[in-house]
């Protein structure tokens, strides 16, 4: 009796010990799946941002061609002309005004260079956020172009995930180029809303909008929708001959910071 009692317990343990380590082992298989997993949507969102960086790099070459030679460097030339009629006549009754105007001048020309250095790095996004470069972006934009360009921040403020924000700065970026290359806008207004477990984009302009069904597989709309995908975002793209532009973009948040 006692016997098949040892037995028993025996064979009762042992099923006990298999069934615990077959329940470790799933379990070790399924946090593996998910540290996989995550590895994997990590090294695709680094595909991402570095993808974003390189699609606005032709578009801000040209912008930045065209702000050197209209801008700074109209900026340089009048310096340039301030200082030789200083050396072609020091003593002259204007020459110090002129000395004051080539360091205002130059003052301007060095803090639109930083300005252009802003918009295009990175690192600046990541440092200071996204209403603070959203914020220099539409500055920038405003003053190059004279365009009525509005920035609204509703609810309570907190930090994404800075990859994330990059993302969503880069998408700023290409509806504002698109406004002012295509649109014909003199009003443009963006909007980010804050709320508690969700984050939302408005972008709207009064331009002359176009055929959403027609241009549906372009570039510019392909690149907003894969970067909503990577944002795991809804995207909606409001738009029809002489109405306009309105992007949404509303994102669910679980994590901040």
């Amino acid at each position: 009796m006692e016997g098949s009692s040892v037995l028993f317990l025996f064979i009762a343990g042992t099923l006990l010990l298999s069934l615990f380590a077959f329940f470790l082992v799933i379990y070790l298989q399924v946090q593996k799946r998910k540290q996989n997993r995550f590895r994997i949507e990590k090294e695709q969102l680094q595909q991402e941002i570095l993808k974003t960086g390189l699609e606005v790099q032709e578009q801000a070459i040209n912008n930045i061609s065209r702000e050197l030679h209209d801008n700074i460097g109209a900026r340089l030339s009048a310096v340039l002309r301030y200082m030789q009629v200083v050396e072609a006549n020091p003593a002259a009754a204007n020459a110090g005004e002129l000395l004051q105007e080539s360091g205002n001048t130059l003052t301007e020309a060095i803090k639109d260079m930083r300005n252009i250095s802003h918009m295009l790095s990175s690192d600046y996004v990541m440092q200071n956020g996204l209403i603070e470069s959203v914020y220099k972006e539409v500055e920038y934009v405003r003053k190059a172009t004279g365009i009525d360009a509005l920035v609204l921040v509703e609810g309570d403020y907190y930090n994404l995930n800075s990859g994330l924000e990059l993302i969503i700065f880069r998408m700023v970026q290409e509806a504002i180029s698109n406004t002012l290359k295509y649109a014909k806008a003199t009003h443009l207004r963006i909007r980010m809303s804050y709320g508690q477990d969700f984050f939302e984009l408005y972008i709207s302009d009064n331009g002359i909008g176009f055929d959403a069904d027609a241009v549906s597989s372009g570039i510019g709309i392909a690149n907003m929708k894969n970067r909503a995908r990577m944002l795991k975002a809804n995207l909606d793209i409001k738009t029809s001959p002489g109405a306009g532009v309105t992007i949404l973009l509303n994102m669910n948040v679980n994590e901040k910071g």
